[in-house]
């Protein structure tokens, strides 16, 4: 219930504005996957930015909030030719945060490698991406993230 009401509000801000597109300045979304959540933005300079996530899992064997921060630099705008937005790819290095109720809390180091594209007459901006993630807290372990996801700018 709480995400289609979440997802009403972000298509009716998307359908009543008329603001040219825009992929700089702070964004706000979902993301699906790891972790599905809240997602958000926020550019530093025209080729790189902060990212994070907010994500829950809740379930009936341990009930957890993970937490994911990046910086990523972006790629060449003229990589791909697209008729219309932006599609250019990214990369960068993250940090990845487990906070568990009947598991170890854990740390990670995340090389998130991904492609964005910006919709040319809306400031929205969808997105996917993978990460090799090396834990580094409570024992070390190695694994694959992704995910995808669409932020709004303001």
């Amino acid at each position: 219930m709480k995400f289609k009401t979440i997802l009403t509000f972000i298509t009716l801000i998307i359908a009543t504005s008329s603001v040219k597109a825009q992929n700089e300045g702070f964004a706000v979304g979902a993301q699906l996957f790891s972790p599905a959540g809240i997602s958000v933005k926020a550019t530093i300079s025209e080729s790189a930015a902060i990212t994070g996530a907010v994500g829950f899992s809740i379930n009936e064997f341990n009930n957890s909030v993970s937490v994911q921060t990046n910086l990523i630099l972006n790629g060449d705008e003229d990589t791909f030719n697209v008729e219309s937005g932006l599609l250019r790819f990214y990369y960068g290095i993250g940090l990845n945060f487990l906070i568990s109720e009947n598991t170890d809390n854990g740390i990670g180091i995340r090389l998130p490698l991904g492609i964005e594209y910006t919709l040319q007459e809306q400031p929205l901006e969808i997105y996917m991406d993978i990460a090799p993630t090396i834990n580094i807290e409570p024992s070390s372990a190695f694994f694959l993230s992704s995910s995808l996801g669409v932020r709004y700018f303001f």
